[in-house]
């Protein structure tokens, strides 16, 4: 049985809604949870593989392989990962800040951007759960990604927002890869032929989101919140589900800025499956 791991994200919802209508079922389970959660599943071989946060890789080289090809990435503006301040981030300095416990690559991101972009070297990070309006009342500024980033930006006026995979192409002119598929190559052995067909799957449900987004967005349960032409032009324009060359730059460009900033112990040599 390959155990797949599911964030039940906006960002997913169109390729799971296709794959959960041709995966076979006596041979795949899907498992659902928010991105800290499968991390550590996969960590542990609960899960076989998963849209995983993209700096887990960094931090299980030798254990993981990457599925080639796929990713959930943007090319500049994002929409889903946003930092909202009370004062410019320039003016940041020394201030406490909080950010989501959702995901890692993204609080890696931020500190990229406090140093590389926003020239800040002694903010502190603290992890919350507070409602933005809250949080923001508490600090200077707050990171939130996925469905509450959506959420909270359609409320946000009177404090900035900046999308941080905007602020990733100021600075770098690259994509950025917020989430790579990755195998546990341990809890996968033998599974081989069913990790080919499920990227061959995934491939097919990819192909499908741009052409297909607006009858997607139409079934979706998102759209309640969202909107259906919102949610299919989140999918189709913010989104970037192929991992191709210029991907692949961006995301050894972050591997390298993480481990000069002292975020990771140092960049990882990439390897995909079949390894």
């Amino acid at each position: 049985m390959l155990r797949i791991g599911r964030i039940d994200y906006a960002n997913c919802t169109p390729l799971f809604m296709q794959l959960e209508k041709t995966l076979p079922g006596e041979t795949t389970t899907i498992v659902h949870g928010v991105p800290a959660t499968l991390n550590a599943k996969l960590a542990n071989g609960e899960i076989d593989i998963c849209i995983s946060s993209s700096i887990e890789f960094s931090r299980h080289a030798d254990e993981y392989a990457i599925l080639p090809g796929h990713c959930i990435g943007s090319v500049g503006p994002v929409k889903s990962v946003l930092f909202f301040t009370t004062r410019p981030a320039e003016e940041l300095a020394g201030q406490r800040l909080l950010v989501t416990s959702e995901s890692a690559t993204s609080v890696v991101l931020l500190h990229i951007l406090l140093a590389k972009r926003w020239g800040l070297s002694d903010c502190s990070l603290q992890t919350t759960s507070l409602p933005w309006q809250e949080a923001l009342q508490q600090s200077s500024g707050l990171l939130l990604i996925g469905d509450r980033a959506l959420q909270a930006a359609s409320g946000s006026a009177g404090v900035y927002c900046y999308d941080l995979g905007q602020e990733w192409m100021e600075l770098t002119g690259l994509p950025f890869v917020y989430a790579l598929w990755l195998i546990n190559r341990t809890s996968a052995a033998g599974k081989e032929g069913a990790l080919t067909q499920f990227s061959r799957l995934l491939e097919q449900a990819r192909e499908r989101i741009i052409p297909d987004a607006g009858l997607l967005a139409a079934q979706a349960p998102e759209a309640a919140w969202v909107g259906v032409q919102p949610l299919a032009d989140y999918w189709r324009n913010a989104i970037t589900y192929q991992l191709d060359e210029a991907h692949l730059a961006g995301l050894e460009c972050f591997y390298q800025l993480a481990a000069e900033l002292g975020l990771i112990t140092s960049r990882p040599q990439l390897k995909f499956f079949p390894s």
